[in-house]
Protein backbone atom coordinates (compact mmCIF):
# COMPACT_ATOMS: atom_id res chain seq x y z
CA UNK A 1 0.00 0.00 0.00
CA UNK A 2 1.58 3.48 -1.03
CA UNK A 3 2.57 5.92 1.95
CA UNK A 4 0.19 8.72 2.51
CA UNK A 5 2.95 11.41 2.70
CA UNK A 6 4.11 10.29 -0.68
CA UNK A 7 0.26 10.43 -2.05
CA UNK A 8 0.44 14.61 -0.20
CA UNK A 9 3.64 15.27 -1.51
CA UNK A 10 2.70 14.11 -4.89
CA UNK A 11 -0.38 15.94 -5.34
CA UNK A 12 1.78 19.15 -3.45
CA UNK A 13 4.07 18.29 -6.79
CA UNK A 14 1.31 19.22 -9.06
CA UNK A 15 0.83 22.92 -8.13
CA UNK A 16 3.94 23.97 -8.52
CA UNK A 17 5.55 26.43 -11.22
CA UNK A 18 6.29 25.32 -14.47
CA UNK A 19 9.44 27.49 -13.92
CA UNK A 20 12.88 26.95 -13.53
CA UNK A 21 14.31 26.83 -10.04
CA UNK A 22 15.55 24.96 -7.21
CA UNK A 23 14.05 22.42 -4.59
CA UNK A 24 14.42 21.43 -1.14
CA UNK A 25 13.78 18.06 0.06
CA UNK A 26 13.30 18.28 3.72
CA UNK A 27 13.19 15.18 6.57
CA UNK A 28 10.19 15.15 9.66
CA UNK A 29 13.28 16.96 11.55
CA UNK A 30 12.78 19.88 8.67
CA UNK A 31 16.24 19.10 8.06
CA UNK A 32 16.99 19.35 4.29
CA UNK A 33 18.25 16.27 3.01
CA UNK A 34 18.76 17.11 -0.57
CA UNK A 35 18.78 19.98 -2.70
CA UNK A 36 17.80 19.70 -6.90
CA UNK A 37 17.44 21.88 -9.82
CA UNK A 38 14.89 21.98 -12.66
CA UNK A 39 13.74 23.44 -15.67
CA UNK A 40 10.36 23.03 -14.73
CA UNK A 41 10.18 22.36 -11.05
CA UNK A 42 6.34 20.88 -11.54
CA UNK A 43 7.79 17.99 -13.50
CA UNK A 44 11.21 17.75 -12.02
CA UNK A 45 9.63 17.47 -8.17
CA UNK A 46 6.98 15.37 -9.54
CA UNK A 47 8.99 12.86 -10.12
CA UNK A 48 10.16 12.03 -6.72
CA UNK A 49 6.52 10.83 -6.11
CA UNK A 50 5.69 8.98 -8.96
CA UNK A 51 6.46 4.74 -9.21
CA UNK A 52 9.57 4.14 -11.36
CA UNK A 53 11.40 0.79 -11.98
CA UNK A 54 14.76 1.22 -12.28
CA UNK A 55 15.49 3.84 -9.31
CA UNK A 56 19.23 4.17 -7.54
CA UNK A 57 19.12 2.47 -4.15
CA UNK A 58 19.67 5.91 -2.29
CA UNK A 59 17.66 7.69 -4.46
CA UNK A 60 14.87 5.35 -2.66
CA UNK A 61 16.06 5.46 0.46
CA UNK A 62 15.84 9.72 0.40
CA UNK A 63 12.24 9.44 -1.01
CA UNK A 64 11.30 7.29 2.11
CA UNK A 65 12.73 10.02 4.31
CA UNK A 66 11.03 13.06 2.56
CA UNK A 67 8.44 14.40 4.62
CA UNK A 68 7.66 17.52 3.28
CA UNK A 69 9.88 20.30 0.39
CA UNK A 70 9.77 23.68 -0.29
CA UNK A 71 11.06 26.02 -3.70
CA UNK A 72 12.53 28.94 -5.05
CA UNK A 73 11.49 30.36 -8.69
CA UNK A 74 14.76 31.31 -10.48
CA UNK A 75 14.62 33.03 -13.91
CA UNK A 76 16.57 30.54 -16.40
CA UNK A 77 17.90 26.93 -15.84
CA UNK A 78 21.26 28.74 -15.72
CA UNK A 79 20.33 30.63 -12.83
CA UNK A 80 18.80 27.48 -11.12
CA UNK A 81 21.83 25.66 -12.03
CA UNK A 82 24.30 28.38 -10.34
CA UNK A 83 22.29 28.95 -7.00
CA UNK A 84 22.18 24.77 -7.18
CA UNK A 85 25.76 24.75 -6.53
CA UNK A 86 26.11 27.55 -4.14
CA UNK A 87 23.41 26.23 -1.97
CA UNK A 88 24.98 22.23 -2.01
CA UNK A 89 27.98 23.89 -0.89
CA UNK A 90 26.80 26.10 1.55
CA UNK A 91 24.42 24.21 3.17
CA UNK A 92 26.08 20.55 2.28
CA UNK A 93 22.73 18.45 2.49
CA UNK A 94 23.31 14.61 3.79
CA UNK A 95 22.12 12.77 0.07
CA UNK A 96 24.36 15.49 -2.14
CA UNK A 97 27.43 14.84 -0.64
CA UNK A 98 25.84 10.78 -0.54
CA UNK A 99 25.69 10.48 -4.05
CA UNK A 100 28.35 12.43 -5.16
CA UNK A 101 30.42 9.87 -2.90
CA UNK A 102 29.07 7.23 -4.84
CA UNK A 103 30.89 8.95 -8.54
CA UNK A 104 33.93 7.06 -9.35
CA UNK A 105 36.58 8.64 -10.33
CA UNK A 106 39.49 7.36 -12.50
CA UNK A 107 43.41 9.05 -12.99
CA UNK A 108 45.74 8.17 -15.51
CA UNK A 109 49.14 8.22 -13.82
CA UNK A 110 52.51 7.98 -15.11
CA UNK A 111 54.72 6.52 -12.37
CA UNK A 112 58.47 8.40 -11.86
CA UNK A 113 60.11 5.74 -13.03
CA UNK A 114 63.08 4.80 -15.53
CA UNK A 115 60.73 3.14 -17.85
CA UNK A 116 57.28 3.86 -16.09
CA UNK A 117 53.28 2.47 -17.74
CA UNK A 118 50.37 4.21 -18.41
CA UNK A 119 48.23 2.86 -15.55
CA UNK A 120 44.53 3.43 -14.75
CA UNK A 121 44.00 4.07 -10.84
CA UNK A 122 41.26 5.27 -8.52
CA UNK A 123 43.46 7.55 -6.13
CA UNK A 124 45.97 10.46 -6.51
CA UNK A 125 49.14 10.44 -4.07
CA UNK A 126 51.69 12.38 -3.47
CA UNK A 127 54.42 10.21 -5.08
CA UNK A 128 56.16 11.83 -7.52
CA UNK A 129 54.25 10.59 -10.03
CA UNK A 130 52.37 12.30 -13.08
CA UNK A 131 48.84 12.62 -12.64
CA UNK A 132 46.07 13.25 -15.36
CA UNK A 133 42.00 13.57 -14.41
CA UNK A 134 40.44 13.16 -12.31
CA UNK A 135 37.70 11.38 -15.06
CA UNK A 136 34.06 10.00 -14.93
CA UNK A 137 34.14 7.64 -17.79
CA UNK A 138 36.26 4.83 -17.09
CA UNK A 139 35.21 3.14 -20.39
CA UNK A 140 36.82 5.93 -22.43
CA UNK A 141 39.94 6.45 -20.25
CA UNK A 142 40.46 2.35 -20.69
CA UNK A 143 40.12 2.78 -24.89
CA UNK A 144 42.63 5.96 -24.83
CA UNK A 145 44.98 3.71 -22.96
CA UNK A 146 44.75 0.84 -24.86
CA UNK A 147 45.46 2.87 -28.14
CA UNK A 148 48.52 5.01 -26.29
CA UNK A 149 49.81 1.72 -24.60
CA UNK A 150 50.39 0.29 -28.16
CA UNK A 151 50.87 3.38 -30.29
CA UNK A 152 54.21 4.17 -27.73
CA UNK A 153 54.94 1.13 -27.31
CA UNK A 154 54.99 1.84 -23.43
CA UNK A 155 56.51 -1.15 -21.74
CA UNK A 156 53.80 -3.99 -20.76
CA UNK A 157 56.60 -6.48 -18.95
CA UNK A 158 56.33 -6.37 -14.97
CA UNK A 159 60.34 -6.26 -14.54
CA UNK A 160 61.58 -3.70 -16.58
CA UNK A 161 65.35 -3.77 -18.04
CA UNK A 162 65.95 -7.29 -16.98
CA UNK A 163 66.96 -8.92 -20.48
CA UNK A 164 64.53 -12.10 -20.84
CA UNK A 165 65.50 -13.25 -23.85
CA UNK A 166 67.44 -12.05 -27.24
CA UNK A 167 63.48 -11.74 -28.55
CA UNK A 168 61.49 -9.87 -25.87
CA UNK A 169 58.14 -10.44 -24.17
CA UNK A 170 55.44 -11.50 -26.17
CA UNK A 171 54.49 -8.24 -26.47
CA UNK A 172 57.99 -6.97 -27.83
CA UNK A 173 57.16 -10.09 -30.94
CA UNK A 174 53.88 -8.85 -31.54
CA UNK A 175 55.59 -5.17 -32.04
CA UNK A 176 53.24 -3.55 -29.37
CA UNK A 177 55.97 -3.40 -26.97
CA UNK A 178 59.40 -1.21 -27.08
CA UNK A 179 61.20 -3.87 -25.33
CA UNK A 180 62.89 -2.68 -21.95
CA UNK A 181 63.03 -6.45 -21.21
CA UNK A 182 65.92 -7.02 -23.77
CA UNK A 183 67.84 -4.59 -21.39
CA UNK A 184 68.82 -2.61 -25.24
CA UNK A 185 66.50 0.67 -24.23
CA UNK A 186 67.80 3.41 -22.82
CA UNK A 187 66.14 5.55 -19.91
CA UNK A 188 66.60 8.73 -22.29
CA UNK A 189 65.74 6.60 -25.41
CA UNK A 190 62.34 5.46 -23.70
CA UNK A 191 60.97 9.06 -22.17
CA UNK A 192 61.16 10.49 -25.84
CA UNK A 193 58.19 8.36 -25.98
CA UNK A 194 57.23 8.91 -22.51
CA UNK A 195 56.70 13.00 -22.78
CA UNK A 196 55.48 12.31 -26.84
CA UNK A 197 52.63 10.65 -25.14
CA UNK A 198 52.37 13.50 -22.43
CA UNK A 199 51.97 15.46 -25.31
CA UNK A 200 48.55 13.47 -26.95
CA UNK A 201 47.36 13.18 -23.09
CA UNK A 202 47.07 17.15 -22.91
CA UNK A 203 45.79 18.01 -26.44
CA UNK A 204 49.20 19.62 -27.33
CA UNK A 205 49.71 17.15 -30.61
CA UNK A 206 46.17 16.51 -32.26
CA UNK A 207 47.73 14.64 -35.20
CA UNK A 208 46.72 11.07 -33.54
CA UNK A 209 43.33 12.49 -33.75
CA UNK A 210 43.64 12.74 -37.40
CA UNK A 211 45.24 9.96 -37.95
CA UNK A 212 42.33 8.03 -35.93
CA UNK A 213 39.82 9.68 -38.44
CA UNK A 214 41.44 8.88 -41.32
CA UNK A 215 42.08 5.26 -40.33
CA UNK A 216 38.35 5.00 -39.38
CA UNK A 217 37.44 6.65 -42.58
CA UNK A 218 39.39 4.28 -44.33
CA UNK A 219 38.45 1.22 -42.81
CA UNK A 220 34.37 2.54 -43.41
CA UNK A 221 35.18 2.86 -47.35
CA UNK A 222 36.82 -0.76 -47.59
CA UNK A 223 33.50 -2.13 -45.41
CA UNK A 224 36.15 -2.96 -42.68
CA UNK A 225 33.57 -2.77 -39.93
CA UNK A 226 34.97 -4.60 -36.79
CA UNK A 227 38.02 -2.82 -37.39
CA UNK A 228 36.44 0.64 -38.03
CA UNK A 229 34.50 -0.01 -34.81
CA UNK A 230 37.62 -0.21 -33.22
CA UNK A 231 38.92 2.73 -34.40
CA UNK A 232 35.72 4.81 -33.23
CA UNK A 233 36.47 3.52 -29.81
CA UNK A 234 39.83 4.73 -29.69
CA UNK A 235 38.96 7.98 -31.67
CA UNK A 236 35.69 8.90 -28.73
CA UNK A 237 38.33 7.58 -26.02
CA UNK A 238 41.21 9.73 -27.09
CA UNK A 239 39.03 12.94 -27.91
CA UNK A 240 37.61 12.57 -24.58
CA UNK A 241 40.97 12.14 -22.46
CA UNK A 242 42.11 15.43 -24.41
CA UNK A 243 38.66 17.52 -23.83
CA UNK A 244 38.60 16.73 -20.57
CA UNK A 245 42.07 17.22 -19.45
CA UNK A 246 42.44 20.68 -21.52
CA UNK A 247 39.03 21.40 -19.49
CA UNK A 248 40.48 21.01 -16.01
CA UNK A 249 43.70 22.32 -16.89
CA UNK A 250 41.97 25.80 -17.34
CA UNK A 251 39.40 25.62 -14.65
CA UNK A 252 42.12 25.39 -12.18
CA UNK A 253 42.13 28.88 -13.18
CA UNK A 254 39.82 31.63 -12.63
CA UNK A 255 38.41 32.17 -16.15
CA UNK A 256 35.48 34.68 -17.12
CA UNK A 257 32.81 34.85 -19.05
CA UNK A 258 29.52 36.30 -20.11
CA UNK A 259 26.28 34.64 -20.90
CA UNK A 260 22.93 35.13 -22.35
CA UNK A 261 20.16 33.10 -21.93
CA UNK A 262 16.07 33.17 -22.65
CA UNK A 263 13.63 32.92 -20.30
CA UNK A 264 12.42 29.18 -19.78
CA UNK A 265 9.17 30.40 -18.95
CA UNK A 266 8.74 32.31 -21.89
CA UNK A 267 10.37 29.55 -24.72
CA UNK A 268 8.24 31.38 -27.81
CA UNK A 269 8.97 34.93 -26.17
CA UNK A 270 11.93 36.89 -27.32
CA UNK A 271 10.42 39.54 -25.14
CA UNK A 272 13.47 39.17 -22.39
CA UNK A 273 16.29 37.59 -21.64
CA UNK A 274 18.77 37.48 -19.12
CA UNK A 275 22.92 37.84 -19.35
CA UNK A 276 24.88 36.74 -16.71
CA UNK A 277 28.67 37.56 -15.00
CA UNK A 278 30.63 34.31 -13.78
CA UNK A 279 34.29 34.55 -12.91
CA UNK A 280 35.30 31.47 -11.87
CA UNK A 281 32.62 29.04 -10.45
CA UNK A 282 30.27 32.34 -8.68
CA UNK A 283 27.50 34.33 -10.68
CA UNK A 284 28.97 38.43 -9.91
CA UNK A 285 26.18 39.91 -11.83
CA UNK A 286 22.58 39.08 -13.39
CA UNK A 287 20.60 41.50 -15.52
CA UNK A 288 16.94 40.83 -17.32
CA UNK A 289 16.97 43.14 -20.03
CA UNK A 290 13.41 44.11 -21.93
CA UNK A 291 13.21 43.43 -25.47
CA UNK A 292 11.95 45.70 -28.24
CA UNK A 293 9.23 43.96 -30.88
CA UNK A 294 12.42 44.17 -33.98
CA UNK A 295 16.08 43.87 -33.03
CA UNK A 296 18.80 45.30 -35.38
CA UNK A 297 22.57 44.81 -35.37
CA UNK A 298 23.18 47.25 -38.12
CA UNK A 299 21.24 50.27 -37.74
CA UNK A 300 19.84 51.55 -34.21
CA UNK A 301 16.48 52.60 -34.54
CA UNK A 302 14.55 54.92 -31.80
CA UNK A 303 12.55 52.21 -30.43
CA UNK A 304 16.09 49.98 -29.81
CA UNK A 305 17.74 52.72 -27.66
CA UNK A 306 16.53 51.76 -23.96
CA UNK A 307 17.93 47.94 -25.29
CA UNK A 308 21.35 49.57 -26.10
CA UNK A 309 21.02 51.62 -23.43
CA UNK A 310 20.98 48.33 -20.55
CA UNK A 311 23.47 46.61 -22.37
CA UNK A 312 25.94 49.51 -22.72
CA UNK A 313 25.37 50.12 -18.65
CA UNK A 314 25.33 46.02 -17.85
CA UNK A 315 28.53 45.89 -19.63
CA UNK A 316 30.26 48.80 -18.13
CA UNK A 317 29.59 46.80 -14.74
CA UNK A 318 31.14 43.77 -16.23
CA UNK A 319 34.42 45.75 -17.21
CA UNK A 320 34.63 47.73 -13.80
CA UNK A 321 34.22 44.27 -11.94
CA UNK A 322 36.61 42.05 -13.57
CA UNK A 323 39.11 44.72 -13.74
CA UNK A 324 39.16 44.62 -10.14
CA UNK A 325 39.41 41.09 -9.81
CA UNK A 326 42.78 41.31 -12.38
CA UNK A 327 43.68 44.12 -10.30
CA UNK A 328 43.34 42.13 -7.11
CA UNK A 329 44.76 38.98 -8.48
CA UNK A 330 47.44 41.37 -10.56
CA UNK A 331 46.82 39.17 -13.64
CA UNK A 332 47.83 35.97 -11.88
CA UNK A 333 45.79 33.17 -11.25
CA UNK A 334 44.47 31.29 -8.08
CA UNK A 335 44.64 27.36 -7.74
CA UNK A 336 41.08 25.77 -6.64
CA UNK A 337 39.47 23.19 -5.18
CA UNK A 338 38.41 19.19 -6.77
CA UNK A 339 34.93 20.38 -5.91
CA UNK A 340 35.26 23.51 -7.92
CA UNK A 341 36.60 22.17 -10.83
CA UNK A 342 33.49 19.38 -10.47
CA UNK A 343 31.24 22.25 -10.62
CA UNK A 344 32.87 24.35 -13.06
CA UNK A 345 32.66 21.42 -15.25
CA UNK A 346 28.66 20.67 -14.29
CA UNK A 347 28.29 24.78 -15.71
CA UNK A 348 30.21 24.77 -19.25
CA UNK A 349 29.01 21.24 -20.09
CA UNK A 350 25.63 23.45 -19.54
CA UNK A 351 26.81 25.82 -21.92
CA UNK A 352 28.32 24.08 -24.12
CA UNK A 353 24.47 21.69 -24.52
CA UNK A 354 21.74 24.59 -23.96
CA UNK A 355 20.05 26.26 -26.68
CA UNK A 356 19.15 29.64 -26.73
CA UNK A 357 22.13 30.70 -24.72
CA UNK A 358 25.44 32.11 -25.68
CA UNK A 359 28.75 32.45 -23.82
CA UNK A 360 32.08 34.46 -24.26
CA UNK A 361 34.82 34.38 -22.28
CA UNK A 362 36.39 37.42 -21.05
CA UNK A 363 40.13 37.83 -21.40
CA UNK A 364 42.11 40.10 -19.75
CA UNK A 365 43.31 41.59 -22.94
CA UNK A 366 39.71 42.29 -24.16
CA UNK A 367 38.67 43.96 -21.05
CA UNK A 368 41.53 46.43 -21.23
CA UNK A 369 40.60 47.49 -25.05
CA UNK A 370 39.21 50.91 -25.14
CA UNK A 371 36.50 49.48 -27.78
CA UNK A 372 35.32 46.45 -25.01
CA UNK A 373 31.64 48.14 -24.02
CA UNK A 374 31.02 48.60 -27.50
CA UNK A 375 32.55 45.13 -29.33
CA UNK A 376 30.42 43.41 -26.84
CA UNK A 377 27.29 45.01 -27.11
CA UNK A 378 27.35 44.69 -30.83
CA UNK A 379 28.01 40.67 -30.77
CA UNK A 380 24.91 40.88 -28.32
CA UNK A 381 22.82 42.74 -30.72
CA UNK A 382 23.69 40.45 -33.71
CA UNK A 383 22.62 37.11 -31.19
CA UNK A 384 19.26 38.86 -30.00
CA UNK A 385 18.68 39.58 -33.83
CA UNK A 386 19.42 36.31 -35.22
CA UNK A 387 17.11 34.92 -32.27
CA UNK A 388 14.18 37.21 -33.05
CA UNK A 389 14.39 35.88 -36.52
CA UNK A 390 15.01 32.75 -35.92
CA UNK A 391 11.58 32.73 -33.20
CA UNK A 392 9.50 33.90 -35.72
CA UNK A 393 10.30 30.97 -38.37
CA UNK A 394 8.42 28.96 -36.14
Amino acid sequence: MENNNLVTLRQKAKLLPSTPGVYFMRDSFGRIIYIGKAKSLRNRVAQYFTKQKHREPKVEEMIQRIADFDYRVLDTELEALLEECRLIKELKPFYNRQMKNDQKYVYLKIPHEKYPKLEIVQQKEEDGAVYYGPFKSRHQVERAVEYCKDLFKLRKCSVPGLPKSREGCFYKQLGTCFGVCTGKVSPEEYQVYVQALCQVIEGKDKREIKKLQSRLEQAVSELKFEEAARYREYLQGVTYVQERQKFLSSSRRIRSFLVIESFESLPEDMSKVKVFLISGNKLLLSKIINLPEHIHSGEKPQSQAPLTKELETFLVGVQERLTCIFAESRGSFRSISQQEVDEAQIVYSFLRRKNMLHYFFISQKALKQKSFVEDYKTVLLKILSEWQMKESKI
